[in-house]
């Protein structure tokens, strides 16, 4: 699932500390949600204007 993540276009850096904490590993819901074009955000940034957070509950990906 990972790889999948990291191949996708602009993808960003997902920290090992945020892996180890995610339940089975990185959701599938996200590669979904990148695939659509959200972007995955740096932990503490904030969204585009035109976007908005909470998809798949995480504050990090923004459609």
């Amino acid at each position: 699932m990972l790889k999948k993540i990291l191949n996708l276009e602009s993808a960003q850096k997902i920290t090992k500390i945020e892996q180890k904490s995610m339940k089975g590993g990185i959701l599938e819901c996200w590669v979904y949600a990148i695939e659509a074009g959200c972007l995955l955000m740096s932990v503490g940034e904030n969204c585009p204007l035109d976007m908005e957070s909470g998809i798949c509950e995480s504050n990090r990906l923004c459609c």
